[in-house]
């Protein structure tokens, strides 16, 4: 038997966004994966915009694990 190896794959995002219709079926299934509940962001901490300065104090240290929100 051969065991199982992970596999990495790469992908270029101009690829993707270049193309006016492989951009329009990206934005499609990542909606639909949305509405369907299937996609779920990945929300790392949220900040209010005034404190912009620790945003950025956290983001230099690399820490965070999601996405980095703030809000207006």
């Amino acid at each position: 038997m051969i065991a199982k190896m992970p596999v990495i794959k790469g992908h270029n995002i101009w690829l993707t966004s270049g193309d006016e219709g492989r951009r329009k079926a990206a934005v499609a299934y990542i909606a639909k994966g949305f509405e369907s509940g299937a996609l779920k962001p990945v929300i790392d901490r949220t900040f209010r915009f005034d404190d912009m300065v620790e945003v950025h104090r956290y983001l230099e240290n690399n820490g965070q694990f999601g996405k980095i929100v703030v809000t207006v």
